[in-house]
């Protein structure tokens, strides 16, 4: 994010006016001096209001005060601001936008409605200044000339909900704390040690620029002995006062961004006022070019003395940041404008599909075999103006999937033709269309991969399975060849292709063909013997990528655990050689205690690992009475359940945590603390004060019990 410009009305110093960081249409300045003075510091205060967003600055109130008059009249405040995608918005999105908010004299803040703003281009879509959940989208940072840091305290921890308030509250606070930077250090380090590589690019970074620009001895930073607490005993005062606002920003950067190699390279913008104020007149020049080189991408704005600003090199000051271009009047890439189709064009619209469809593939071949053309729209990303004729494929009983066929349904009336198990289990294709060969042409992405059903139908009668009733028991549908057509990796479908009676048979020709499959479905490991676990193993059993060797089963309860792992044990799997994932539903009729028994059981079971769905009830069906969820010893199996830990797709737990998480509190009217912790021990650290002030039903950032 980046600041391009900002009009105020009625502050208490400045009164009206405006600033702009533009220096051309395409890009701004990286720097921006003020001259330090109790106006420019209120400017700064504005610019840090404007960065912070909606739902925070109310944790801001008694200081946002201090910029309002004493008259009647409200603080108003319009900008632009520029998005960076993916980071801070989609990437089809439209970077630039305007926003606005209004102060009235006791400190409450009102975003702009649409009749406020009097500066924005008419084609700069307006946003409420509302920066979502979290602390990684819209990064800024602001700092006051009086501050201190927290010694021995910084817990980093993320139950609160004024995260991102800390990052801006020394310049409106002088009592502030910044980060302790001895125990950031000794985090970046484990990190380091760890071999996680944006630690370590970081840390080089770092102890580069600190020994280049302030003299210090930084090299046993990356040794695996380094004690931090002793290298920063041997600093002078001086120079920990130079690098503890460096290391509050680097500390803050990185938390915005836990996925980049290079996290110091994102965008931002960063504000400081009058940093000579700890940051003697001797090294300003050296500390702005240390900020200027850590940071590549971040827009600072710096309150000064007229001196030092003068000492500032020319090729630090003139530097510009390029900006992504406004688009003026055009569609969002993001959807398909389609505009008014040709007579001869039939829509086809995939509503929810996660892979492929091959339905809608087989139906482009037949309206191309009668010699007109086919468009392929996704889930509701698309716009048409007109078109005579449209069918849509809604594959699952989501209430997403039903939104978007009811606006189908609306849109189209009676040109709309929609099918799938989504909507309709019975409704099929014709034979004529279901026996011609898929239009690999609907979907580019698949490339090399072939797609398609060997078998449909299972012997089973799991009630919560859509497929006894839409497909009965097994039977062949095609032909390896006819799905192959030539391709070496193949997507199957099947419901359950171990219970048909020529399994053995269609294993044997995967097996002779050498070609790689992604069983897509699961496999049956009640279906396997020693002679299909032989076949299996000869065949190159594959993730949905064919990046690496996968194979999936499912585990739905504990009834079969000892044929599971009888028939589980013939493949002669091994640890961190093996991947085999377990899809397991949870919410339909199992009690926590059979959960934990089921996921303690797989984590016994060399290379497995787990995916977890929950229940969804079929199309036209209610869900079948749950079992008591919970007994009496719901928080000691809770605890026996996150000290479960699988060596991969650990996120995946996440999903179920959540769900268990909503229902323990639903159940007994508190959190369950270490669930929580859970949750966002790796991901996501960021979301867990609004996870738990929404779990407490509380729209109140500040509740975290």
């Amino acid at each position: 994010m980046f600041l391009l410009n900002l009009h105020f009305e009625n502050t208490r110093l400045n009164g009206s006016g405006s600033i702009d960081f533009h220096s051309d249409k395409t890009s701004i300045k990286k720097w921006t001096f003020l001259t330090e003075g109790a106006k420019n510091l209120e400017l700064l205060k504005i610019i840090a209001i404007s960065c912070i967003g909606k739902n925070f600055l109310p944790h801001l109130q008694s200081q946002i005060r201090t910029i309002c008059p004493t008259s009647s009249k409200e603080v108003k405040l319009e900008f632009e601001k520029v998005r960076h995608p993916p980071r801070d918005c989609p990437a089809a999105s439209l970077p630039i936008f305007a926003s606005g908010l209004k102060i009235t004299t006791d400190g409450q803040i009102e975003p702009f409605r649409k009749g406020d703003y009097k500066h924005n281009s008419p084609f700069v879509p307006l946003r409420q200044l509302d920066l979502g959940p979290g602390i990684r989208k819209n990064f800024a940072l602001s700092y006051g000339p009086v501050w201190n840091f927290h010694r021995s305290s910084d817990c980093f921890d993320f139950s609160k909900a004024n995260s991102r308030i800390v990052r801006f509250l020394s310049l409106f606070d002088t009592g502030a704390l910044l980060t302790d930077p001895v125990e950031f250090l000794r985090r970046l380090h484990y990190r380091v040690i760890k071999g996680r590589e944006p630690a370590i690019n970081t840390m080089k970074l770092l102890a580069g620029i600190f020994k280049e620009k302030f003299l210090i001895d930084t090299g046993l930073w990356l040794d695996r002995g380094v004690d931090f607490r002793e290298q920063w005993q041997r600093l002078n005062p001086r120079q920990k006062k130079w690098i503890v606002p460096v290391i509050d920003a680097v500390r803050h950067i990185m938390e915005a961004s836990p996925h980049n190699l290079n996290p110091l390279e994102r965008e931002g913008v960063i504000i400081f006022a009058s940093p000579q104020k700890f940051c003697r007149k001797e090294i300003f020049t050296n500390w702005i070019e240390a900020l200027d080189q850590l940071f590549p991408n971040i827009q600072f704005i710096v309150s000064s003395s007229r001196e030092l600003i003068k000492k500032i090199p020319v090729d630090v000051s003139a530097k510009r940041l390029g900006v992504p271009g406004r688009q003026e009047n055009k569609t969002p890439s993001t959807f398909l404008s389609l505009g008014r189709l040709k007579k001869d064009t039939v829509l086809l619209i995939d509503i929810d599909g996660r892979i492929p469809n091959p339905a809608l593939m087989k139906l482009s071949t037949f309206i191309q075999k009668q010699g007109r053309n086919v468009i392929l729209a996704r889930h509701d990303k698309w716009r048409v103006d007109d078109v005579e004729e449209v069918y849509a494929s809604c594959i699952f009983n989501f209430d997403c999937s039903h939104r978007r066929t009811e606006r189908l349904r609306k849109r189209f009336g009676e040109k709309l033709t929609i099918g799938g198990s989504g909507v309709n289990l019975k409704l099929r294709l014709p034979d004529e269309i279901e026996r011609l060969p898929a239009d690999y042409d609907l979907y580019p992405e698949l490339s090399d991969r072939a797609i398609g059903f060997l078998t449909r139908g299972c012997p089973g009668k799991c009630p919560y399975c859509i497929v006894p009733e839409k497909e009965g028991l097994p039977k062949q549908v095609s032909a390896l060849d006819d799905l192959l057509r030539g391709r070496q990796k193949l997507i199957l479908l099947d419901d359950n292709i171990l219970a048909q009676e020529k399994a053995d048979k269609l294993l044997g020709e995967m097996a002779a063909k050498g070609i790689q499959v992604n069983f897509n479905q699961t496999l049956d490991i009640r279906f396997v013997d020693k002679e299909r676990a032989r076949l299996l193993k000869k065949i190159r059993c594959s993730n949905y990528s064919f990046t690496r060797r996968n194979y999936y089963f499912s585990l739905n309860g504990i009834d079969n655990l000892e044929l599971v792992r009888r028939n589980y044990e013939l493949f002669d799997f091994r640890h961190r050689k093996d991947n085999v994932q377990f899809v397991c539903m949870y919410g339909y009729n199992t009690t926590l205690e059979e959960d934990v028994e089921r996921f303690r059981f797989l984590r016994t079971l060399p290379g497995a690992y787990v995916f977890v769905q929950e229940y969804k009830p079929i199309i036209g069906k209610k869900k079948p009475g749950q079992k008591q969820f919970f007994n009496d010893r719901a928080d000691e199996l809770i605890d026996r359940l996150i000290r479960i830990i699988f060596p991969q797709n650990m996120k995946s737990m996440e999903q179920y945590y959540r769900w268990l998480s909503h229902l323990y509190y639903r159940t007994f009217g508190k959190l369950h603390t270490g669930l929580v912790d859970t949750i966002f021990r790796y991901n996501h650290r960021d979301r867990k004060s609004l996870y738990i002030a929404g779990l407490l039903g509380s729209s109140n950032l500040g509740v975290t019990q």
